[in-house]
């Protein structure tokens, strides 16, 4: 008889633990630095310096994200602005995020002291991808079911896919009910102390993408935003048995 040793069961944080992080730059051009400011406080956190380059003459404003080997997006002034304008609506989710260029290029790099607004933002782009393609499941945890309800009109919208939605909480409150959604109510500390947004990408692998974050301070979240198919696969092994899709 030969018995076989299970293996340790990994938990979100620990996916998070295999992340490390890699600094890219963000290069302003721009008449003026009115939203430098703005991108450092949104990009330094994410192990992004940002730095300003005068234009004059009309030339055109624009962010460019530079790697060792130069620069690699080249995205307009006004559509990076979205990113530092507070619109967190439910109806971004389906359009198609200006900025989603300079998020896939930060595959991979960590994030530290995120605030709740930014947390949303990523969010987004993870519930973004899920809806234009529409099928396949979602994964969600905003740490308390109070907080998922504030959520819900989203949720709500993105249920009238074909989507297997699926949400994850400690259930301080009576979650919403929506249909084509299904709640997880848990203490463990890897649902009350973690953040996180994973789509399997349903049929097209290009398109798994994961939010994971943990609160290491209070309102105060470090992460990683990824498109990493190996590693989106492995968050989702991380999640409750209950709700994984089935092989």
């Amino acid at each position: 008889m030969v018995f076989r040793q299970e293996r340790p069961r990994v938990g979100l944080r620990d996916v998070l633990d295999t992340v490390r992080s890699r600094e890219k730059r963000l290069i302003v051009h721009a008449e003026s630095d009115a939203l430098v400011h703005e991108l450092r406080d949104y990009f330094a956190s994410q192990n992004v310096t940002v730095t300003y380059r005068p234009v004059t003459g009309g030339a055109r404003e624009r962010v460019e994200l530079a790697e060792d080997d130069g620069v690699v997006v080249d995205v307009s002034l006004d559509d990076i602005s979205v990113l530092v304008d507070g619109d967190t609506s439910p109806e971004r989710v389906g359009a198609d995020a200006p900025y989603r260029d300079v998020l896939e290029r930060l595959d991979g790099a960590t994030f530290t002291s995120y605030d709740r607004r930014q947390m949303l933002h990523a969010t987004r782009e993870v519930e973004d991808r899920a809806w234009r393609i529409g099928v396949g499941s979602l994964h969600a945890g905003f740490q308390r079911f109070s907080i998922f309800a504030e959520e819900s009109a989203t949720y709500e919208r993105l249920a009238t896919t074909d989507l297997d939605i699926h949400v994850y909480g400690v259930p301080d409150v009576t979650p919403p009910v929506i249909d084509g959604a299904t709640t997880h109510p848990s203490t463990a500390a890897d649902i009350a102390e973690t953040w996180f947004a994973i789509y399997d990408g349903g049929p097209d692998d290009t398109q798994k993408s994961a939010l994971i974050a943990e609160e290491r301070d209070e309102g105060r979240f470090y992460g990683v935003l990824t498109y990493d198919p190996t590693l989106v696969d492995r968050a989702i092994d991380a999640l409750p048995s209950n709700a994984r899709p089935a092989p």
